[in-house]
């Protein structure tokens, strides 16, 4: 199973968090990728050991943030936790696990 978890408003975070850590606790073989856009990067501004679940450490953990949020936030990525990947588009990111069979969810 491979899941895709779109996050854009910050008071999403600890939902999403701990959605992704049920599937990879339940789910031997999953796969999940959390998208981070917009005001959901706020997190990241004032990085200081935000609670991950663990899930920072997986190695079928996923997360990614687009270059716009961090603009639009004030973010550079030498700020970022080194588990965050930084993508030019993360639109086109999204379409792009969703051909692979991700499961889209935007909660």
């Amino acid at each position: 199973m491979k899941v895709l978890f779109h996050v854009v408003e910050t008071q999403k975070w600890e939902d999403t968090l701990s959605n992704a850590k049920d599937i990879i606790d339940t789910i031997p073989d999953a796969r999940v990728a959390i998208i981070c856009m917009s005001k959901a990067a706020e997190i990241f501004i004032k990085y200081s050991g935000i609670d991950f679940h663990g899930l920072n450490d997986s190695p079928r953990v996923k997360f990614i943030i687009g270059k716009t949020a961090l603009r639009k936030n004030n973010i550079s990525e030498a700020e970022l936790p080194n588990f965050i990947e930084v993508e030019e588009l993360v639109i086109t990111k999204i379409a792009k696990l969703q051909n692979e069979g991700y499961a889209y969810i935007r909660l």
